[in-house]
């Protein structure tokens, strides 16, 4: 495949991929990643891993009762299936695309096989695990000292941004789930920050109108992770 031909990559992994002319390109398969798509569940299968190009994938942790909350986000930075690659297959998680969009399969075993070989695309991969690393332990953190309102403004920001929109088709009681809070909690403090001018939402739709009175509405997490993205990423 020549440069010429090769197809352009939003998704970073895939651009990394790209670059080392790698033949693996033709086994990917595009498609669309619809809300709600399941793309890993505990004990599901594991031998594809997707890279998404626009939208965004939220990976939750469970309990036995089938309660859920978020331990991180991944758009077109990564790619769904890092335990896969890593050789740990079945992690007890369950990710989906919070946001729907597009983006590319490809089987685990090829993925895996440049991933040993290529210098360039292994420290993509270091880089994106290390991110998801900081943003588990900063959401930790978060749900066990913030309040709600600052949570929840961190979170629309951060969604915002790994989906580049400040438009986001997203349900109140979906934004319970993900931060670990109440219904009736969310509503209370979607209600102060739309009162606030900050945020509009309707059923099903909540866009940021007024983001740097949000970033100043937001908990610190909210800066930590900006600031280590910033500079885990600076070079892209």
């Amino acid at each position: 495949m020549t440069a010429e031909a090769r197809p352009q990559f939003r998704n970073r992994i895939l651009r990394r991929l790209s670059g080392n002319g790698s033949d693996s390109l033709r086994h990917l398969r595009a498609m669309d990643l619809p809300l709600g798509m399941v793309l890993r569940e505990p004990g599901g299968d594991d031998r594809l891993v997707y890279f998404v190009e626009e939208g965004m994938a939220s990976a939750t942790a469970l309990t036995r009762q089938g309660t859920h909350i978020e331990v991180g986000l991944i758009g077109r930075e990564g790619f769904v299936g890092l335990g896969s690659l890593l050789g740990h297959p079945g992690m007890p998680h369950h990710t989906m695309m919070q946001v729907g969009g597009r983006g590319h399969s490809l089987p685990t075993e090829l993925f895996r096989a440049e991933f040993a070989k290529s210098g360039a695309l292994a420290a993509a991969v270091h880089d994106f695990t290390y991110a998801q690393l900081i943003q588990a332990a900063q959401t930790a953190l978060c749900n066990r000292l913030h309040e709600t309102e600052p949570r929840l403004a961190k979170w629309l920001l951060t969604t915002s941004d790994v989906t580049d929109s400040p438009t986001l088709h997203i349900t109140q009681e979906f934004m319970s789930q993900m931060i670990g809070a109440e219904r009736s909690s969310v509503t209370l403090a979607a209600g102060a920050l739309k009162r606030a001018g900050l945020i509009d939402y309707s059923r099903g739709l909540v866009e940021i109108i007024n983001r740097p009175m949000l970033e100043d509405a937001a908990c610190e997490c909210y800066h930590v992770l900006r600031e280590e993205y910033a500079r885990i990423y600076r070079a892209d």
